[in-house]
């Protein structure tokens, strides 16, 4: 119990009374969480008052369990050192609160109002937050207008029904989902599933099919909000909910399905603009949720499927459709918006190429060049296929899988194997689309079954060295190196290692990058000498990748010592970026870059992302780095 001296007391007393204010103040909550990095974090209780007229606040936070004396002394402390005043009321959620803060006080005259909510306080304490912050915080679900706590504990029911359902198991974010009926409003016409990437996880609304194909375009923060804003149902940990939020979850035991689970569903608009769902938008989030929840596979697939749900307005019947997957399957992709095109889609036309030569005779090689350019000129898709044999027809399936975007993917991948199950790339797409590492792990190994017995046992034996350069390898060669970094992943070291040498046998070029994955598990493992033959093996290498790599196997064969100096040199010459990534100074936001300029950013994030761990790991290694990298950049100075 907090002691209050009565000398505190008494010159509270003597301060003159405000007639015209009201005191508003209790026990609360804090909007803040405290907690290490990796605890739970923990929000800690405080008292607050705030005078009405004057407009000044008080807080102080508990120190453990919160009591009546810390609120009388936060009510004394007000008076006595901001508004030189007492008040004439005060207002409170707790009676007994109340009639503490008169008693301790010792007031006869002081008016105790009880009211139902005390929002001057939450109010006061959120703009408190805003300024430590400098940015406006998400406004609380209850202040849109209609929200009710039982309109909030169904929205809350089907989205725990959602995310149960981890429909990101069979959509991803470039499943264009459109709401047909009823009608709904318009910001959530359309919609996508998140959460393949494991990321982020929820539904992203938008009001037409062009506003996705926008943010596919140019997927930046802006195009993601875009000039009308866009709504989304978004979950994550309790701490990254509106304070009012945890508030309602807490006092009213509101249903979430786990810890990482919370719903919060929010309009982002331009210029940091946030608002919440009115009444009648909840209950179509909540109708919209509940429908997605129920749909099944095979709904899924058939591209269009209806849903009677309950909501808080009553039934509905909720019609949605996957507008791409009611085009038939055999009909030609549509072009894919924005990113990188696929490598694979190439390798159709090297092998129709193939097929071509081989089946003609040509005098010269300008003959055959010219023959190749008059068969093959033209839209790329527009070459017809040759394929006749049942892997090869499901082969030219995989093909078209690589160009088709989300669930179309699978579709084909599993059409190809009705065509062939010897089809080792079927078994790469389904295990790229795998949320799951056991999963992904067991469909790359059949499909390595498979690739095996679609070469035969002759291609193992005559063909080693320069695999990759056949185009029928290249399949198998995609499923073993998949189950080899599946394997790394789900901690099956060993067994990984054995693939990715087994795989540099068979291409020694490495055209797959194998290098990269195995260098790090053999360093991770202590296997210095064979990391050593491998730096050895591709020491013609250029890339600041590798010479990060050689540098911190010098300095831990032979620390701080001219080698290892020298091989950091190089490292720091190739990326001057990557020691800041490296010490953990600099972190890349989001996702890797799927592609990179030499001495970029970009370079240095993929750099971290491959070596930072044994970095970090390596005693000495980061304090040398650091002053290696301050010597190299003084050195510059001088030079220049």
């Amino acid at each position: 119990m907090t002691e209050i001296s009565s000398l505190v007391v008494g010159r509270f007393r003597r301060l003159a009374r405000r007639s015209s204010d009201t005191w508003q103040g209790g026990v609360v909550k804090m909007p803040m969480w405290i907690g290490a990095p990796g605890d739970i974090p923990v929000r800690p209780w405080g008292a607050v008052w705030v005078s009405r007229e004057t407009d000044m606040v008080n807080v102080k936070l508990a120190e453990g369990a919160p009591d009546a004396g810390l609120a009388l002394d936060v009510f004394l402390d007000l008076g006595l050192r901001f508004t030189r005043t007492r008040p004439a009321r005060i207002e409170v959620v707790a009676p007994a609160l109340g009639e503490a803060i008169a008693r301790g006080v010792g007031d006869p005259e002081l008016e105790v109002h009880v009211v139902d909510d005390i929002s001057l306080v939450r109010d006061k304490l959120g703009q408190m937050v805003e300024m430590t912050e400098g940015k406006p915080l998400p406004p609380d679900a209850l202040r849109a207008r209609g929200v009710t706590v039982e309109r909030m504990r169904a929205f809350a029911e089907a989205a725990r029904e959602f995310f149960d359902a981890a429909l990101w198991r069979h959509l991803t974010d470039e499943d264009l989902i459109r709401i047909e009926a009823p009608a709904v409003d318009r910001g959530l016409s359309c919609a996508t599933v998140l959460g393949a990437g494991g990321q982020v996880f929820g539904v992203g609304f938008f009001a037409s099919p062009r506003d996705i194909e926008r943010l596919q375009e140019d997927p930046d923060p802006e195009a993601l909000i875009g000039p009308r804003g866009r709504w989304s149902v978004l979950f994550g940990p309790i701490d990254e909910m509106p304070f009012g939020d945890v508030d309602l979850w807490e006092e009213h035991a509101l249903p979430v399905a786990g810890p990482s689970a919370y719903p919060v569903a929010v309009w982002f608009g331009p210029n940091g603009q946030l608002r919440r769902p009115e009444g009648p938008m909840l209950a179509e989030l909540e109708a919209i949720l509940r429908a997605l929840a129920r749909a099944t596979e095979d709904e899924i697939d058939s591209g269009r499927w209806s849903r009677d749900v309950p909501a808080t307005d009553g039934p509905r019947r909720i019609t949605l459709a996957l507008p791409e997957l009611l085009r038939p399957l055999d009909a030609p992709a549509e072009p894919r918006v924005g990113g990188l095109p696929d490598r694979r889609a190439m390798e159709r036309v090297l092998l129709e190429v193939q097929r071509f030569t081989a089946g003609e005779s040509f005098e010269s090689t300008d003959e055959l060049n010219a023959s190749i350019q008059r068969k093959f000129s033209g839209a790329l898709d527009a070459i017809p296929s040759t394929a006749s044999t049942p892997i090869e027809r499901a082969q030219e399936l995989a093909y078209r899988a690589v160009e088709a975007r989300g669930r179309r993917r699978v579709q084909l991948a599993r059409r190809a194997l009705e065509v062939s199950p010897d089809c080792a790339d079927a078994y790469v797409l389904l295990a790229e689309a795998a949320t799951e590492l056991p999963a992904a792990r067991d469909l790359y190994a059949r499909g390595v079954a498979a690739g095996e017995r679609a070469l035969g046992p002759t291609a193992f034996t005559e063909d080693t060295g320069h695999f990759w350069s056949m185009i029928s390898t290249r399949p198998y060669m995609r499923a073993r190196f998949g189950l080899a970094q599946s394997l790394q992943a789900l901690g099956e070291r060993d067994a990984a290692v054995d693939h990715y040498r087994d795989l540099l046998r068979l291409n020694p070029g490495d055209n797959q990058g194998v290098r990269y994955s195995l260098l790090p598990v053999l360093l991770e493992a202590g296997r210095d000498a064979e990391a050593e033959a491998l730096l050895d093996q591709f020491h013609d290498e250029g890339t600041a990748a590798w010479a990060y790599a050689w540098a911190l196997h010098a300095f831990r064969r032979g620390g701080d010592a001219a080698p290892a100096n020298e091989r950091l040199r190089r490292a720091v010459r190739a990326n001057r970026h990557a020691p800041r990534y490296l010490l953990g100074k600099q972190t890349w936001p989001g996702a890797m870059p799927a592609a990179y300029a030499l001495g970029s950013h970009e370079e240095a994030a993929v750099i971290e992302d491959m070596l930072g761990d044994l970095w970090r790991a390596t005693p000495g290694a980061g304090p040398w780095l650091a002053a290696q990298s301050r010597s190299a950049r003084a050195g510059k100075r001088r030079r220049r």
